[in-house]
């Protein structure tokens, strides 16, 4: 008897204990002493879920989780290195690097830069017909920057050959579900660069869009390196001293200069 005893009031002690150290809430710290040392109720940069044990959440009408989140730029602010316009002419890039007034701010690599069309069919065709020129001189140093860049982000599907055979569509471990487009057939050849950069700002079908990972001039250099891979293809050169893929337009020396005929009625549709 006087062990049963001893075991009942063991069992109570124990269950006594394990309810002071219950799951945390309102006033109860839970199983771990301070736990907010070591889950801090701090917003956490993309984090898609908050402490379990953080019971109290449950009050409130927007979970902390969902507050951590990224966000768009509020309506209305320009952000510092922004690119006001699509330039084009021979001092497209001196424009872009603030080298065009003594008041002008240049694009860093992380800078923003409007674009003016939704993702639509017509407003695909309109960007393609509208955007023709890279505002980047075609270099060496460009290319070499962009390689690392389209074999991460285009060349796994792509292709590192932009021939459509790509990582995750024909290797081994292959996910991919439809055959990716390949750049080096005629009909990307001759499709302008607007048709390109309008699919990196929004994607195209179940490719979805990067223009939260590339900036605005890692745009245009990829498309410079894609060029470049296109022209492999023909035989032809595309370097910062000759240019023989006869379709893409560049800016030639000493052109008119300016802003391309982007319609400013528009609402840019990506800030990065």
């Amino acid at each position: 008897m006087k062990y049963l005893i001893s075991a009942v009031i063991g069992i109570a002690l124990f269950a006594w204990l394990f309810s002071l150290c219950s799951p945390a809430g309102k006033d109860k710290t839970g199983h771990e002493y301070m736990p907010d040392m070591y889950h801090p109720i701090t917003y956490e940069a993309n984090n898609y879920s908050a402490y379990f044990w953080n019971h109290w959440e449950e009050d409130n009408a927007i979970k902390k989780a969902e507050l951590a989140q990224p966000r768009e730029a509020v309506n209305g602010t320009v952000p510092r290195g922004y690119t006001a316009v699509y330039y084009t002419g021979a001092d497209a890039l001196d424009v872009v690097r603030g080298k065009n007034a003594s008041n002008a701010i240049a694009a860093p690599v992380n800078g923003n830069a409007p674009f003016y069309y939704v993702n639509t069919e017509e407003d695909r065709v309109r960007c393609e017909k509208e955007m023709v020129q890279n505002p980047y001189p075609i270099t060496k140093a460009g290319l070499d920057k962009a390689k690392p860049l389209y074999n991460v982000y285009c060349g796994v599907c792509h292709g590192e050959k932009g021939d459509g055979q790509g990582y995750l569509y024909s290797g081994p471990n292959a996910k991919y579900p439809n055959a990716p487009k390949s750049f080096v057939v005629d009909e990307m050849i001759s499709a302008g660069n607007g048709r390109y950069y309008f699919a990196i700002m929004h994607g195209k079908n179940v490719m979805g869009h990067y223009a939260d990972k590339l900036s605005f001039e890692e745009r245009w250099q990829v498309l410079h390196y894609i060029r470049s891979l296109q022209a492999q293809t023909k035989n032809a050169e595309y370097s910062e001293t000759a240019n023989t893929l006869s379709n893409i337009e560049q800016p030639a020396k000493g052109a008119a200069t300016g802003p391309a005929r982007v319609p400013q009625y528009a609402t840019p549709v990506a800030a990065n």
